[in-house]
């Protein structure tokens, strides 16, 4: 297939991907249908926290994404005027950040599968799984259901001993999260889950529906992080004494203005970047290919 044929497919598969995210983005209604996409975008955003934690010298304590779509994240140190911004400007710098490696590859399975060994790695380290806290039977019903799970890998050649041997081991793995997860299940699930499927698209799906996924997922997070601004603004014009905590009433604390300043300013950002983004990786290329 030609380059300039193959360009015009990305591009159609972008604008499907684009529609898709621009229905969804607009079903407000349909809360539990589209809870699973709004769970990705706060863990999104609650990483992007504590990421730039950790590259400002800070640290990364824990985050959580709650059952309504809400989330926190817990850092120490760092450059708070950095770390604080990272949520709603961060979840714009991943949408097109991953638009542009999506259309900028030739392989975009790997794009698929680093951005979701990402995503393993910090859910893993940062949602509050503790080994400590398993107790010896705990311990113990974990340990015999890994062992019997990777015995039988090793040592059956049928494949329904293979899949016992699956079984027995992800049963091993989901009660380590159950047990050393223990009042964070929901954000172990939502990182854990998100990572395997970008890894399993990854590798198995062909080229054109891992773009067609990965442009979604670029879509969806970068007109989410825009939505949430304006959201956030709206919050925050409220009397002082209807304000709840959030980050841009931190911001206001923390380096000046109000915090429906400084919501407004993030929401500036996120349509410059991300539309930004989206023009010079898909509409650029097309308009000069004419």
């Amino acid at each position: 297939m030609s380059t300039s044929r193959s360009s015009q497919r990305d591009l159609l598969l972008a604008f499907i991907a684009f529609m898709i995210a621009l229905v969804l983005w607009q079903m407000q209604g349909l809360f539990w249908f589209t809870l699973p996409f709004r769970w990705f975008v706060t863990l999104i955003h609650e990483l992007g926290h504590g990421t730039a934690a950790v590259l400002t010298g800070g640290s990364f304590l824990e985050f959580q994404v709650t059952d309504r779509g809400a989330g926190l994240a817990y850092t120490s140190g760092g450059w708070r005027w950095v770390i604080i911004q990272a949520g709603y400007v961060g979840t714009a710098v991943f949408g097109a950040g991953l638009l542009f490696l999506t259309h900028r590859t030739t392989q975009p399975g790997r794009v698929a599968i680093g951005v979701g060994i990402f995503i393993g790695i910090l859910t893993l380290a940062y949602s509050g799984i503790s080994l400590a806290k398993l107790s010896l039977v705990e311990t113990a019903l974990a340990g015999v259901a890994a062992v019997s799970g990777i015995f039988l890998l090793l040592t059956r050649e049928t494949d329904e001993g293979r899949y016992a041997g699956i079984g027995l081991t992800g049963l091993a793995g989901l009660l380590l999260v159950q047990f050393a997860g223990e009042g964070n299940l929901l954000t172990i699930a939502v990182g854990l889950i998100s990572a395997l499927l970008l890894v399993w698209i990854g590798l198995r799906v062909q080229r054109d529906a891992v773009i067609m996924v990965l442009t979604f997922l670029a879509f969806l997070v970068g007109l989410q992080a825009i939505t949430d601004s304006w959201t956030l603004f709206k919050i925050v014009s409220l009397p002082a004494s209807m304000m709840p905590h959030n980050d841009a009433s931190s911001m206001a604390r923390e380096v000046g203005g109000t915090a429906g300043m400084w919501a407004l300013i993030w929401m500036v950002m996120d349509i410059a970047l991300f539309g930004t983004t989206a023009y010079y990786v898909l509409i650029h290329p097309a308009r000069r290919g004419r």
